[in-house]
């Protein structure tokens, strides 16, 4: 999402009223979303729930737990929170105490009473500084998310493309399901990473040219339980993510699937959009294994499997929208 285009969340946290009545006017004329705090304690409440702001602004003095006190707090937490850049508002007569700000992990400081331009474009330096800051550690973790689903694919031999459509297969999916923008992009992400699992299987199973023998079988029916080995020791949100989806794309929706035989809505929605966009990727392509099904072959197979394999839900968004999957297949041919 670009800088223009976001819609950005301040915390105020500043224990006189008519401050925060000032500041919350400011700021929503700008264009952001708001919430205040009268306190220190309060706004640390806040933030160990459901306010997840863009950047806070903090009152410095304020009684019972400080500016100062409040910022240690929230540095010395769970790493999203500390991220957030804090900057302070402070009176001329503790200007002398600035440095105490950034010892606790404070960006900036506004002397009051405060100027509405100076206010505002300090906020803005910062919300950029932290946005491209941001993008480029998502546009790292995307770079690296390709290179490792690519990795598996060379591994087991899959074609050129098969992670991309993948991948945009379920980004289609999540947004036909009534998903956002930025929430489809973590399925895109998510998907591509199915796979991963299959490092951990040997080439020759994996690239047999026939049919597999039931203790060869057993032994790729593994690349679930590897995949989510390797991605669920992550704490990121995005690999939590693929983790659901390494684990649970070979699952069925009439509870046939494995590697636990889950069934209907205990599969999660990661698993259940992954499955049919990876099922109809496979068919439509050449694998050692098999022959490239045509498109009618295909979707026949798909709308017999609804309610078995797959979500019945799911399949009717993708036969009813099918010329957009068949766009994305042209896209990236092999």
């Amino acid at each position: 999402m670009s800088f223009q285009s976001k819609k950005f969340h301040i915390l105020s946290v500043d224990d006189t009223e008519t401050n925060r009545i000032l500041i919350e006017k400011m700021l929503h004329g700008a264009g952001y979303e708001v919430t205040s705090a009268e306190s220190g304690i309060q706004a640390i409440e806040l933030l160990n729930n459901s306010c997840k702001p863009d950047l806070i602004l903090l009152d410095i003095m304020m009684p019972e737990v400080n500016g100062f006190e409040t910022c240690s707090i929230i540095k010395s937490s769970q790493k999203s929170m500390a991220k957030i850049p804090v900057i302070f508002l402070t009176a001329k007569s503790d200007i002398e105490g600035v440095t105490n700000g950034f010892e606790v992990g404070g960006v900036d400081y506004i002397t009051k009473p405060f100027q509405k331009v100076e206010l505002l474009a300090r906020i803005k330096t910062h919300l950029k500084l932290k946005h491209y800051q941001d993008q480029e550690i998502e546009l790292t973790q995307r770079e690296l998310i390709y290179t490792i689903a690519r990795i598996s694919d060379i591994h087991s031999a899959e074609t050129g493309n098969h992670i991309k459509r993948v991948s945009e297969y379920a980004k289609l999916l999540a947004t036909l399901a009534g998903y956002d923008e930025e929430k489809a992009e973590v399925f895109k992400l998510a998907a591509a990473m199915h796979d991963v699992g299959k490092i951990g299987i040997s080439h020759d199973i994996l690239n047999k040219p026939g049919k597999l023998t039931a203790e060869e079988l057993s032994i790729m029916q593994e690349h679930p339980n590897i995949g989510h080995d390797i991605l669920s020791q992550s704490k990121r949100p995005l690999l939590k993510a693929a983790a659901i989806v390494a684990h649970q794309h070979h699952e069925k929706f009439d509870g046939s699937g494995y590697p636990r035989g889950l069934k209907g809505k205990q599969i999660h929605i990661l698993g259940r959009i992954t499955t049919l966009a990876d099922v109809f990727d496979a068919l439509d392509t050449k694998r050692s294994y098999k022959k490239r099904w045509t498109l009618n072959e295909t979707m026949h197979f798909i709308q017999s499997e609804s309610g078995k394999h797959f979500d019945p839900r799911l399949v009717e968004l993708m036969v009813k929208n099918f010329r957009h999957f068949k766009k994305i297949r042209e896209r990236f041919p092999d």
